[in-house]
């Protein structure tokens, strides 16, 4: 694996101590795979954590009159594929991602490769160089978006999954198939259907807070915004 580390880190505006975090962070994994090495995939896993952590604690300063509900379709703004691809875009990094020759093909088309990209780097920052340098990394390449949030139209996860579907000609279901506690406090349980296949079950105080719920978390991981 040959990348320029020099370049790359002056796009990041990040220096490496560790410079093996770095070359990991871009190893996609049918690179891996064709090459026999480690790829980037749990970095990825632990900066997507990181990364709703920082944004988490970010818009719950920035925006103190909005609700849970409100901060979370705020984060899902952020964090989606949408969100970050003009982000990476913008840093121009992506040339630098290592890839097979089959998935340079479909690199294009894919939503994701820059969203799991950006949490793989900032991964790479978290471990390299602490909370501390991956707030920083956060702030100076999200707070722009973070900061004019407030005037972006809102809609809620169903709506947005919904037009997702549409989109895509793909069948979606809700059905609640359950209801505990006193008729007082209720909990109803649903379950969500695309296609016939169930992906998540939701739960909240009424029928439409659980279909809200699996909505959410089913936005959450298409990265639909």
């Amino acid at each position: 694996m040959a990348l320029d580390y020099q370049q790359i880190q002056q796009k990041l505006n990040y220096n490496f101590a560790n410079l093996d975090l770095l070359e990991q962070a871009f190893v996609h994994s049918s690179y891996a795979n064709e090459r026999g090495v480690g790829d980037n995939e749990r970095m990825e896993f632990l900066g997507d954590a990181i990364l709703e952590y920082i944004v988490s604690e970010y818009i719950y300063n920035k925006y103190p009159n909005y609700d849970a509900g409100e901060l979370s379709k705020l984060r899902s703004k952020i964090v989606s594929a949408d969100g970050l691809r003009p982000v990476v875009q913008q840093l121009d990094i992506m040339q630098y991602l290592l890839l097979s020759t089959s998935a340079k093909k479909g690199a294009k088309q894919s939503h994701k490769m820059e969203a799991n990209l950006y949490e793989a780097i900032l991964c790479a920052i978290y471990i390299d160089g602490g909370m501390a340098s991956a707030k920083d990394f956060v702030l100076q390449t999200l707070k722009p978006l973070m900061d004019q949030l407030q005037q972006l139209p809102q809609k809620d996860a169903k709506t947005m999954l919904q037009e997702y579907c549409q989109a895509r000609r793909f069948s979606l279901q809700y059905k609640i198939v359950g209801k505990d506690g006193p008729d007082n406090k209720p909990v109803f349980t649903c379950e969500l259907y695309v296609n016939g296949r169930m992906e998540f079950i939701g739960v909240g105080s009424s029928k439409k807070g659980a279909e809200q719920d699996a909505a959410n978390k089913l936005v959450k991981k298409w990265r639909i915004s």
